[in-house]
């Protein structure tokens, strides 16, 4: 005899059985998928099939370290069609036992993938790759669903040009690391317009951009067309490479909206105003600017002050938010000069100068130093706040919050 309660939940709209299951899903506490919970769920009634399976199957993990789902073979689930439909977020690692011709033609079926993070540390080559499994890559990246791709290669991993100008729909990619082979511009012209990236991480390095900066400007057709950028994350800025590398991204990009910079050189935000477009300083909204100071000399502002005065002469500047983010090595001694302090609390705290500034963010990390150093550090940032943030700290209202923050980072303190 059917269970009156089973009837009644296969009656309910499917919009409301996803809502269910959707909480089903939650892990608490973290951000995976219980799926314990969903494949008991699974089993209650045919109602719930399916959008568990949703949940169940959305994601394939072919790395080295996680390969499949925790509870379910991939292999075993791409030859299962009805399944393997389910799949909207694939990670592949060349490399593996899984790279096989097999797991090619499986991965030929997969239609509606989003999202792609492709892995290469084999340090082999693309040339290396089968042929077979080269044309699924080629499928997977070509699929009119994928919209974002999260490339994590080492340096001899070249890849063809046509893998990424091929992704017509993407708009965010990440790169851990890259080199682009060059293609002619006949077969990428046969693909049609480049695609439109609005969103850009550089996880390591700037520099891992430039192969495909320089195909750009040696193309007719670019591969990939960032001039619309509305995000941008650089991970680290290092060298002088890394910075021309910035510098080249920075001016490409005309309504950026959300900047954010990791900086281990003082260099590295020279000119930054003129490197920002008019246009970007109308549009950007966010900016989130980390610096590591090493050493006594250099500028602990890293010459973000002279900066952001260039950018407050513009009568359109837009931001509304920013966050300057400082590490103090153990080795170094935060310069604590009055005029520098004075300068700062002058350029942000004029209302004039960022009229749309909502929020300001000043945080000081003091990186593993002693229980004594870290007292005298402290009350030193805390008086400096008190006798030349007073623009700042006055400034603060509804309308604008100014937070300054130092905290103590490492097992000494």
């Amino acid at each position: 005899m059917t269970d009156p309660t089973l009837s009644m939940i296969e009656t309910l709209p499917y919009d409301i059985l996803e809502t269910i299951i959707e909480e089903v899903a939650k892990d608490s506490g973290y951000k995976r998928i219980n799926k314990e919970t969903l494949s008991a769920c699974s089993l209650t009634c045919r109602a719930f099939v399916h959008p568990c399976r949703t949940h169940l199957f959305s994601t394939i993990d072919f790395s080295q370290y996680r390969a499949g789902w925790k509870n379910h073979s991939p292999q075993l689930v791409l030859q299962n069609t009805s399944l393997a439909a389910h799949c909207r977020t694939l990670v592949f690692e060349l490399g593996t036992p899984h790279e096989t011709d097999d797991i090619a033609e499986a991965l030929l079926q997969l239609k509606k993938i989003c999202c792609f993070r492709f892995i290469d540390k084999s340090q082999r080559g693309w040339k290396a790759v089968s042929p077979r499994m080269q044309q699924a890559l080629i499928h997977l990246f070509g699929l009119p669903s994928l919209t974002m791709v999260k490339l994590s290669l080492d340096g001899k991993a070249r890849l063809p040009a046509i893998l990424l100008s091929s992704c017509r729909n993407l708009v965010d990619l990440k790169i851990g690391d890259l080199d682009i082979a060059s293609t002619s511009a006949g077969s990428l012209t046969e693909l049609g317009p480049p695609p439109r990236l609005l969103s850009l991480s550089l996880l390591t390095s700037a520099h891992a951009m430039q192969s495909l900066l320089d195909i750009n400007c040696s193309e007719t057709v670019p591969i990939i067309d960032i001039s619309h950028l509305k995000r941008l994350r650089v991970g680290s800025v290092r060298t002088e490479d890394d910075y021309k590398t910035l510098e080249n991204i920075l001016l490409l990009v005309r309504k950026l909206e959300w900047f954010y910079c990791r900086a281990s050189s003082p260099a590295t935000y020279r000119n930054l105003a003129r490197m920002l477009d008019l246009k970007s300083l109308a549009t950007l909204r966010s900016m989130h600017l980390c610096f590591y100071v090493s050493n006594e000399m250099q500028d602990p502002f890293f010459g973000l002050i002279e900066e952001l005065e260039e950018m407050s002469y513009q009568k359109n500047t837009g931001l509304q938010e920013l966050f300057l983010d400082v590490t103090v090595s153990v080795y170094a001694k935060f310069r604590l000069i009055d005029r520098e302090w004075k300068k700062f609390d002058n350029v942000l705290g004029n209302p004039s100068t960022f009229p749309c500034l909502q929020s300001l963010t000043f945080k000081i990390t003091l990186n593993q130093m002693r229980f004594a150093q870290c007292e005298e550090r402290l009350k030193k940032f805390e008086d400096m706040k008190t006798r030349h943030l007073t623009r700042l700290s006055s400034r603060e209202n509804r309308e604008f919050r100014f937070e300054f923050l130092v905290e103590i980072d490492g097992d000494h303190c």
